[in-house]
């Protein structure tokens, strides 16, 4: 009886260990540049439909095995985008911002570049996101100051979706150490509903961040 039941113990205590070294967590933060699909309106030659502005989020996964990896980046992003269609002030830009919590699941494919040591991870998966705040922004294009800043409140006089979904693609360049890594990532996100339903407006962003994993 007592060897069985250390037997049980010790079987457990593997599983258990096993279990968790299938997990690997983390968390990575940088910079996004964001922008709005316009479709087909026509904008002046130089313009710049783009806004910067942070991104963070956390990192776990599990390792089906060595290569094969699915998991989750629950996090925080600004986005938006500039030379909003719709309105035109003279020597003036409106910019609008948005701030997102958002939940993407990716699966990765993580390969060696130098074994043991430096690894490529591409993924692809989809997510949902949500709008916390927004903003819209009139800049003096002159001298690039601050007009006026007003929150939008997402209620009827301001037709903003506060819920956003697409598809999020990637990769992940990490450098092993032990059970830790290194993380230099890129990310891009298309977003597939309008932002404004008054017209073509659906969220893009390109993100450079860096971070740090550790295997459960």
């Amino acid at each position: 009886m007592r060897v069985l039941r250390f037997l049980l113990v010790v079987g457990f205590g593997l599983n258990y260990t096993s279990i968790q070294a299938q997990w690997i967590v983390g968390l990575k933060s940088g910079l996004a540049k964001s922008w709005e699909e316009y479709g087909s309106v026509n904008l002046p030659e130089d313009a710049a439909i783009h806004v910067h502005g942070l991104q963070i989020a956390g990192l776990a996964y599990y390792q089906f095995s060595s290569t094969v990896w699915l998991g989750i980046e629950p996090g925080y992003v600004e986005r938006g985008a500039a030379c909003k269609p719709g309105f035109v002030i003279f020597n003036g830009d409106t910019r609008l911002r948005l701030r997102y919590a958002e939940l993407p699941i990716l699966m990765a494919v993580n390969l060696p570049l130098l074994p043991n040591l430096l690894y490529i991870r591409p993924r692809i998966g989809l997510g949902l996101a949500f709008a916390t705040k927004a903003f819209e922004e009139v800049m003096n294009t002159t001298d690039n100051t601050l007009v006026r800043r007003t929150r939008l409140s997402f209620q009827d006089s301001d037709p903003m979706r506060r819920w956003d979904y697409g598809g999020y693609a990637g990769v992940s360049v990490s450098c092993y150490l032990g059970k830790h890594q290194l993380l230099l990532d890129g990310n891009y996100y298309i977003g597939l509903p309008d932002v404004d339903p008054n017209l073509t407006s659906r969220n893009r962003s390109l993100g450079v961040s860096l971070g740090y994993l550790v295997q459960l």
